[in-house]
């Protein structure tokens, strides 16, 4: 008594097979921090520099890849790879332009910042347990451009910057108060 008799796909059998693939599939994962990307200086502008620089990231990472996108990690927007060996070694890849370098942390500087460096970055690191994704947005600001109006004499100034040429080439005709205008200017 208290024997129970086995069967060939009787319900015991069932039963130790779906105990067996559930014990296979379940691993034990670490809790991991997630991964943040500080920028340094926090506003950076047109002409400065900027670090990228990961908070938390994996200890024992072997690789880390940086992309020019939000949303996608293909060969594309992929700026650099960085491996963090002795000595550590960087490859540059297809949206690099020069200006990017890593360092300890995987780290990204930026040297040389434009208006066309706005934008997302994504850092994916690799580590023997399992991959990282984190994204930033960096925003680069063009310190030439003021909120405050120029003044001459107490009254405002029209200021051209940076003007596209006018699509007609030939004289200008000036109406009878530009005229004045410009006569008054050319004194």
């Amino acid at each position: 008594m208290g024997r129970i008799p086995h069967r060939p796909g009787g319900p015991w059998t069932g039963i130790l097979l779906a105990a067996s693939i559930l014990g296979s599939c379940l691993q034990l994962v670490q809790a991991q921090t997630p991964v943040t990307i500080v920028l340094t200086p926090p506003s950076p502008a047109v002409g400065g520099g900027v670090r990228l620089a990961p908070q938390n990231p994996p200890q024992d990472f072997v690789l880390c890849s940086w992309f020019r996108s939000a949303t996608s990690t293909d060969g594309n927007s992929q700026i650099l790879t960085y491996y963090p060996q002795t000595p550590p070694v960087q490859t540059k890849d297809w949206a690099h332009t020069g200006r990017e370098t890593a360092g300890p942390g995987c780290a990204l500087h930026i040297a040389g910042l434009t208006l066309k460096d706005t934008g997302s970055y994504t850092v994916l690191i690799q580590s023997p347990t399992s991959p990282v994704l984190a994204t930033v947005h960096l925003p680069v600001s063009d310190s030439r451009c003021r909120n405050e109006t120029p003044k001459e004499n107490g009254a405002p100034v029209l200021v051209y910057e940076n003007l596209p040429l006018t699509a007609r080439p030939g004289p200008v005709t000036l109406q009878p108060q530009q005229q004045d205008v410009y006569k008054e200017l050319k004194k």
